[in-house]
C-alpha cells in the first residue's frame, strides 16, 4: 500500500506531487497497512475492547478512536489526520467520515445498520473462496458466517483477490442477481467494490471459475447441487 501525505494547503494524497503547497506530514505505506487493519478491526468487530463507542449506524467519534489508538503501544504517533486520510484514500471505500465521526462501510460482525449506497447491482456478482468450501456451499449456499452479510464483488478479479486471503486454491463463484431478486434477496452496494446480501442460495450460483495462471476463464465448472465436491 502506498504512503499517505497530508498536504499543507488541505487534503490528502498518495502522491506528494499532487500537493501544490508542499507536504505537511506523511505516513509510510507499511504503517498505513497496520493502522488500516487495526481501525477496521475496531470498527467492525471489537470496539468495546478498545473503549470506543459505536452507535447503531456504525459511527464512532474520530477523536475517541484516536485517543484509544494512542493508548496502545506502538501507536502513540496517531493523529486525527491519519484517520481522515485512511478514509479519504482507501481504494475499496472501506471507511466513511462525516461530522467528526467514522464508520466501516462493510464487514461487521457487531450488530449495526449501515445504509447502502445508491445504485442497482449489475446482473452478475462474484464471490471468492477456496475449493474446500464448495461441498458446504453446494448444500447450503453462501452464508455470511460470522459477518452480518455475504460479501460479493463486481468483477471476478476482485473476488479472486478476496479469495486468496483464505488460501491458495482459489475459486470464484458467479452469482445470478436476477435469481437472488426472484427469491426476495436484493444485493446492495456497500462500497465501490463491495455488494452485500443476506445469503446466496445454491441455485443462484451459475458456475465456478478457477483463476489459474494461464488465463482467468480457462477453467470453468457448472455449479450444481447434485455434483460432488
Amino acid at each position: 500500500m502506498k504512503a499517505m501525505y497530508k498536504c499543507r494547503d488541505g487534503g490528502y494524497s498518495e502522491d506528494p506531487s499532487k500537493c501544490p503547497g508542499g507536504v505537511e506530514a506523511s505516513l509510510p505505506g507499511e504503517l498505513r497497512v497496520k493502522l488500516s487493519k487495526l481501525v477496521s478491526g475496531i470498527l467492525r468487530h471489537f470496539p468495546e475492547s478498545y473503549g470506543v463507542k459505536v452507535d447503531r449506524k456504525g459511527w464512532a467519534s474520530i477523536d475517541e478512536l484516536v485517543s484509544a489508538l494512542r493508548r496502545l503501544s506502538g501507536y502513540k504517533w496517531v493523529e486525527r489526520w491519519h484517520i481522515e486520510a485512511l478514509a479519504a484514500l482507501d481504494p475499496k471505500g472501506r471507511f466513511e467520515v462525516s461530522g467528526g465521526k467514522i464508520r466501516a462501510r462493510y464487514g461487521h460482525t457487531i450488530n449495526v445498520e449501515v445504509e447502502p449506497l445508491p445504485g442497482e447491482p449489475p446482473g452478475l456478482l462474484y464471490h471468492g473462496t477456496v475449493s474446500s468450501n464448495l461441498p458446504s456451499i453446494r448444500a447450503k449456499g453462501i452464508l455470511p458466517m460470522k459477518r452480518l452479510k455475504v460479501h460479493l464483488s463486481p468483477t471476478p478479479e476482485i473476488a479472486a483477490e478476496v479469495g486468496r486471503r483464505h488460501g491458495s486454491d482459489v475459486v470464484v463463484l458467479e452469482v445470478d442477481v436476477k435469481c437472488l431478486k426472484e427469491k426476495g434477496l436484493k444485493p446492495v452496494m456497500a462500497s465501490k467494490v463491495v455488494y452485500v446480501v443476506d445469503w446466496v442460495p445454491p441455485e443462484c450460483i451459475r458456475r465456478v471459475i478457477r483463476p489459474e495462471a494461464a488465463g482467468f476463464y480457462n477453467h470453468t465448472l457448472s455449479f450444481s447441487t447434485s455434483e460432488g465436491s
